[in-house]
């Protein structure tokens, strides 16, 4: 069974500053993860808090996507929020760029053909997520005014935690979407999957069968609307993927508090995938942007003026130093 469930213990942790500027510092929090059973070499979580020197306005979780390669590109939006007076917290998903499983590929295990393996990566993920906002709440890190950023991975794992928790008053969704299955068989990023089926892969739960996998999954979406609770959803018997899938989490979160941002041209994404999610959620508030799934990463600038304006963060000086070049010190 799928569980997010964990027992919050005051971590051990470790902190130093890896970098500093003249109105913020950057530290690398490290501690052991709670979850039950972390595959090697993801055992530790790992965080980047850029925290400003004084005057903050509120905290900004970023989660970021598959992969390693959008993690700089958000790390440098996060040096230019906080030079803004916003608390930015980055952590890295368990599977991903520092956090890799050992003899495995940066962000591959979230869609493994061993699903029971792939299922324990998202368990992972989101329990990872939930002790750190409650690290954060103790530590006096955690602000009254917050928002919660996912872009493709950490979107759809933003979903699943705006069904489990009420912490997040804001959460902007960026280039994600759901229903697994057909990303399995329609998304270019994930033709690894599709090889792997090829040479015999991926039998367990009849992933490897392209209509029978579809048609199971596009049942079992159906039967998603007669659960009370997601708790109820997580004991049935609806396919395992599902069950890590963020439209079978969507029923039970406040659309109210959604933004969902679409890119028009995003290949990785079937349209499909990102209409189903959009709907699920309750058809929240949209917005379009002109580009594929990565090519708005070189504008974080306009991002992250949006997530200000999101956060109710007004003040011309912010929105000046989001312009700034960020100088460092050495001491």
């Amino acid at each position: 069974m799928i569980s997010f469930e964990y027992t919050y213990q005051p971590p051990d942790f470790s902190s130093g500053y890896i970098l500093k500027s003249r109105r913020f510092r950057v530290s690398f929090v490290k501690y052991k993860s709670m979850y039950k059973s972390p595959e090697k070499g993801t055992e530790m979580v790992e965080t980047y808090i850029f925290e400003p020197k004084n005057d903050v306005a509120g905290t900004l979780l970023i989660l970021h996507g598959l992969g390693t390669n959008n993690i700089p590109f958000l790390l440098w939006m996060g040096t230019h929020i906080a030079n803004a007076g916003i608390r930015t917290v980055i952590p890295i998903l368990p599977g991903n760029f520092t956090r890799v499983p050992h003899g495995s590929v940066s962000g591959k295990d979230y869609f493994s053909t061993n699903v029971k393996k792939a299922t324990k990566f998202w368990e992972h993920a989101i329990v990872d997520v939930l002790s750190l906002v409650e690290f954060l709440k103790k530590n006096n890190l955690w602000h009254e005014n917050n928002c919660l950023f996912g872009f493709c991975l950490g979107g759809m794992l933003s979903v699943i935690l705006n069904a489990v928790s009420n912490d997040f008053k804001k959460t902007i969704l960026m280039a994600t979407g759901g229903d697994i299955a057909t990303l399995v068989w329609y998304s270019p990023t994930l033709a690894f999957m599709r090889k792997e089926f090829k040479i015999g892969l991926g039998k367990n739960f009849n992933i490897n069968i392209e209509k029978e996998f579809l048609s199971t999954f596009k049942e079992h979406i159906d039967k998603l609307n007669s659960f009370k609770t997601v708790e109820e959803m997580q004991k049935s018997d609806i396919h395992p993927f599902l069950k890590v899938d963020p439209v079978a989490y969507a029923k039970f979160v406040d659309s109210r508090k959604i933004i969902f941002i679409e890119a028009i041209f995003d290949k990785a994404l079937p349209k499909r995938s990102r209409k189903l999610l959009w709907e699920t959620l309750g058809k929240p508030e949209h917005h379009y942007i002109f580009s594929g799934h990565v090519t708005w990463l070189p504008f974080q600038y306009f991002l992250a003026k949006f997530i200000l304006k999101k956060m109710n963060v007004k003040e011309f000086r912010r929105q000046v130093r989001l312009l700034e070049k960020v100088k460092y010190e050495d001491k």
